[in-house]
């Protein structure tokens, strides 16, 4: 067995939404660790307040990740599923919602190295 066959099939017109659904989800699982074990990064993000991203703030947003990620590796896995893959869409919109709004109503984002990146990729439904 190769390891392609672990990969996501395209939808019957083709498409690498699966593939980019995939990817993601695997970005997200490193931001779950990192997030659990410390919250440097998350401070480079939310750099506005960086006091603000506390422990519990750090684990929280980990937990929520990895509930985001799993939905878009659903998704990833089976893309013709119109439930599944509206709810990878609405991930991304609460995501986007999330970060826009820590930048432009909170002020806790900054736009950064770090930060630049969950700012693209939610917006990318």
């Amino acid at each position: 067995m190769s390891l392609t066959s672990y990969l996501p099939q395209p939808p019957a017109g083709g498409g690498i939404l699966p593939y980019w659904l995939l990817i993601t989800s695997i970005a997200s699982i490193y931001n779950v660790a990192q997030n659990y074990v410390t919250l440097k990064q998350s401070k480079e993000i939310y750099s506005g307040k960086e006091e603000q991203m506390t422990p519990l703030a750090g684990r929280l947003f980990g937990a929520w990740t990895a509930m985001a990620a799993a939905i878009r590796l659903l998704a990833a896995y089976d893309i013709s599923n119109k439930g599944l893959y509206d709810l990878g869409i609405v991930a991304f919109g609460v995501a986007t919602f999330h970060f826009v709004s820590e930048w432009l109503v909170f002020g806790t984002v900054k736009p950064n190295r770090a930060s630049i990146g969950p700012l693209v990729i939610g917006c990318e439904f």
